[in-house]
């Protein structure tokens, strides 16, 4: 009956109870650990109670069994394919195997058919509190066993055992990393000192924040009274004390003063303190956290000092600072103001601001801080203001809004920054690009540039195209990655944060591909970059592109012929060479290897290695046939010879060769394919010694049927009988024959040689005919001297013997007696129910003499003749040797 296959979702819960189960096992770490006593007294006390060899605690991991522990097994591990706990974590709680032989599950198993020969398997399985199976402790032995009832618990005891030190040692190790945990978290609090103290207020751990902060280290102040940290004034008012009593009563007690450093300073500190209580409620201690505020305390009066200097440095300002109120009226205006503009000094409203800007920049100067004004919002305007001699200069204003913690705009500050040079510089700037636009353009060349400062990158209409882009599409760098072959993305994207990496050379020289953004069109394209960096900053990056495309396809093209010849030269049996005739180097193609055993550091690639591999008979032959060709201004080369294997034996190998010459006609190169012919020359000369052996048997047949023929015809009368028995014995030769050229004449099976020499003589008399006896294989020359034997006892007993009647039979048996160190072949043919044999011939006939020459002659065995009044029986008997022997053709 078939099992219906598995459905998907009940492998997939399969899958995850067997990684809840791993997961289970590795929170015990406990794979690939030492042994240890307590589990290796576990695993002898098992062997001991059940009285067996081996006892094992073994844990069950991902395709493998590890043993905690082991006696009488040897080994720590072993696969888990032919393990017999592996049965035992599908099991309940036990599994017991009196005789693995008998047991289905495992009569088939390697380690029970073979070494170390298993019968016999106890295991208690280990589980742990959520009910995984993780193991077993277990009991193994080479003879079939029984278990009492008490080591049956006993076992399951064991396992019990070793799952409570498992269980211990988690526990344990948990604690402590639990432990180590909390020191480095109060360790890794530098900037708080965090020290515990008992209820009396004695130092019971000391972080390193507090040895960092407070300079007393852990060994100096455990068990000292955390008094010490308090100032002589604080100490005096009971400060230590009311803080414990404080946070007792409301479970912490914040605070801020100061406190004492090792070397006596004084520092500002914030601090808590906090009672340490037990699960049962009792007071174990407390904790105080100090954090050092002094930084800060002075910060705030570095703050006010700062402001102070503040205004004083805008009053000195080389650029203009202004202030403004909420509506961005200006209210202020430094020194810079005036002196640039000649205005008044404390002339700061709208008509005097307007009155020094450009007349084509006044309406939107005005327009920019009344819409700022009433959104709140940030601006930033450029205009010309007019220097107090009537020159106009471009200044960059910028205004910022100033709120108060709930965001309400309380006022304006502003800046106003002379850019004249700036501006200058930037028409230059445009009048350059134009330039250098018309130069790119002429060259077929894209220009980038990327701005850090603002995020801003520019393409001109080249590299857009490069991308598929329309000349207006917007760009950025999201663009820019988007526009890459998605194969090159990751990589490029890495090249270009190297390049903008201020520590590197900010070089950009790569080649990728881009797959257009609008019009999906494969490109490939050159890139070079610079990086400019400022103060350890990248500020901008510039860089040109290229359509590289028609360049990468035709190296592309270069490249796959190459690869086409590699797997062609890699796909076949040939060796395939390459000899330069100016350096004399020779590169040859795996098939030396795979064909011929040459590993590649033991390939000299020279001619004369390769010269020197020739069987030393074809070297002079092979040496003078290539050289030929070489010499003239002939291109092929083929021929013939035996090359050295690795092993030290010959191949017959066909080489062929082409001449590369150069236009002087000299040759440069040869190029050729080694194929190896052993197979072919081994198909000749077995063709050659087949035909000879075919030559010899026909000789060796015909001599026989002379023979047949010579002693038919002698002293026979009746032209009709000779003529019968002559065919009889043709048809039986010729059935030995049949079955000598099925076995390739090689050897043939015995039934089969006695089947077909009896087959004409059965026709109704078959079951009268009774044979039997080992398979015992016939060389071709015994097997035909046997066939007309028992052909001519077949007709004996046909005209004159058992076969002759209706009530008659013939046994025939034969057998192989092994009684000294040369074994040999017995047949006894018996009849029984013929005519009585009242006395023996009065000569031999042709029959006899024919069996006497065809075996004891031919195969130098024995021929018994026995005239029993019950029947004939004739003993034929000969070494097995001479039984199985082939001649050798070549010596026949």
């Amino acid at each position: 009956m078939n099992r219906a296959p598995t459905s998907e979702p009940a492998r997939a819960t399969a899958r995850e109870t067997e990684a809840a189960r791993l997961r289970a096992l590795d929170r015990y770490r406990l794979l690939d650990t030492p042994r240890e006593q307590d589990f290796d007294e576990i695993a002898e006390a098992a062997a001991e109670l059940c009285e067996v060899r081996i006892g094992v605690v073994n844990l069950i991991g991902d395709g493998r069994q590890f043993f905690k522990a082991e006696v009488g097994l040897g080994v720590r591990e072993t696969p888990l394919g032919t393990s017999f706990c592996r049965q035992a974590i599908l099991q309940e709680d036990f599994l017991y195997v009196p005789d693995a032989t008998r047991d289905p599950r495992f009569e088939d198993n390697p380690l029970v058919t073979g070494e170390p020969g298993l019968r016999f398997y106890a295991g208690a399985l280990l589980r742990t509190a959520e009910g995984h199976p993780i193991g077993t402790v277990c009991v193994l032995d080479t003879k079939p066993r029984a278990l009492t009832e008490r080591q049956r618990r006993g076992l399951a005891r064991l396992a019990r055992q070793a799952m409570a030190q498992m269980e211990l040692r988690r526990s344990l190790r948990e604690q402590e990393e639990q432990r180590l945990l909390h020191e480095r978290i109060l360790d890794s609090a530098t900037d708080y000192a965090i020290v515990a103290t008992d209820p009396h207020g004695r130092v019971t751990r000391w972080s390193a924040g507090a040895e960092r902060i407070l300079g007393w280290s852990e060994a100096e102040m455990l068990g000292a009274s955390v008094e010490v940290l308090f100032t002589p004034e604080d100490r005096a008012g009971g400060r230590p004390e009311s803080d414990m009593g404080l946070s007792l009563e409301t479970g912490s007690a914040p605070g801020e003063g100061w406190h004492l450093r090792k070397d006596g300073r004084r520092f500002w500190a914030s601090s808590e303190t906090m009672p340490l209580r037990s699960s049962e409620g009792e007071t174990l201690g407390f904790v105080r956290i100090l954090r050092d505020r002094t930084g800060q305390r002075e910060a705030d009066r570095v703050l006010e000092a700062s402001e102070l200097r503040y205004r004083s440095l805008v009053e000195v300002s080389p650029q203009v600072v202004w202030f403004g109120d909420a509506e961005g009226n200006v209210t202020y205006c430094n020194a810079y103001w005036y002196a640039f503009t000649g205005l008044p000094p404390g002339e700061a409203g709208e008509a005097s601001w307007t009155s020094v800007v450009h007349p084509d920049h006044r309406d939107a100067m005005r327009r920019a801080r009344l819409s700022a004004a009433a959104s709140g919002q940030s601006y930033e305007v450029e205009f010309p203001l007019r220097r107090a001699d009537g020159a106009y200069r471009w200044f960059l204003t910028r205004a910022k809004a100033i709120r108060d913690g709930d965001g309400t705009l309380l006022s304006w500050i502003g800046t106003s920054l002379d850019i004249h040079d700036r501006k200058e510089a930037e028409v230059a700037l445009r009048n350059a690009q134009e330039k250098l636009g018309l130069a790119v353009a002429a060259t077929g060349t894209g220009v980038f540039d990327y701005d850090l400062v603002t995020d801003v990158l520019e393409w001109d209409g080249q590299t857009r195209a490069l991308f598929g882009l329309p000349p207006e599409a917007p760009v950025s760098y999201a663009v820019f990655l988007e526009g890459l072959h998605p194969d090159d993305r990751a990589w490029v994207d890495a090249a270009v944060a190297a390049a903008l990496d201020p520590a590197g050379s900010g070089t950009y020289d790569i080649a990728f591909r881009t797959l257009g953004i609008r019009d999906g069109i494969e490109r490939w394209v050159a890139a070079k970059g610079q990086a400019l960096v400022e103060n350890g900053r990248t500020v901008r990056f510039i860089g040109t592109t290229h359509d590289v495309t028609e360049a990468r396809r035709a190296e592309q093209a270069l490249r796959d012929t190459e690869e086409r010849y590699r797997l062609a030269a890699r796909a076949t049996n040939d060796a395939i060479w390459d000899w330069d005739f100016a350096t004399n180097h020779v590169l040859w193609n795996e098939a030396l290897q795979a064909a011929y055993g040459y590993a590649p550091d033991a390939i000299v690639p020279t001619g004369d290695w390769w010269i020197g591999r020739i069987h030393p008979e074809d070297r002079p032959r092979i040496d003078a046939s290539i050289h030929a060709v070489i010499d003239s201004d002939r291109s092929a080369w083929s021929d013939e010879y035996r090359f050295l294997r690795a092993n030290g034996t010959y191949a017959h190998v066909l080489d062929r060769g082409y001449v590369i010459r150069g236009g002087d006609g000299v040759a440069r190169r040869m190029i050729g394919a080694m194929l190896d012919i052993s197979e072919r020359k081994r198909a000749e000369e077995h063709q050659r010694l087949l035909t000879g052996e075919l030559q010899h048997r026909v000789k060796n047949t015909l001599t026989l049927v002379q023979a047949i023929a010579s002693q038919t015809l002698r002293g026979s009368t009746d032209v009709a009988e000779m003529r019968e028995a002559f065919a009889a014995r043709l048809i039986s030769l010729g059935r030995a024959h049949d079955i000598l050229t099925q076995a390739s004449w090689t050897a043939a099976p015995i039934a089969e040689v006695v089947d077909g020499a009896l087959s004409v003589h059965r026709g109704g008399t078959g079951f009268r005919l009774r044979a039997g006896g080992p398979n015992v294989l016939l060389a071709a020359k015994p097997a035909l001297s046997l066939a007309l034997a028992l052909h001519e006892l077949a007709t004996n007993a046909v005209k004159y013997g058992a076969l002759s009647n209706e009530t008659g039979i013939v046994e025939l048996r034969w057998h192989v007696v092994h009684e000294s160190n040369a074994p040999r072949f017995c047949l006894t043919w018996s009849e029984q129910g013929g005519p009585p044999i009242l006395s023996p011939p009065a000569r031999k006939g042709f029959g006899s003499r024919l069996i006497e020459r065809s075996f004891a002659a031919e195969v130098g065995g024995e021929v018994t003749l026995a005239y029993a009044p019950t029947g004939l029986v004739c003993r034929l008997e000969a070494a097995l040797a001479s039984m199985q022997e082939t001649v050798d053709a070549a010596a026949a």
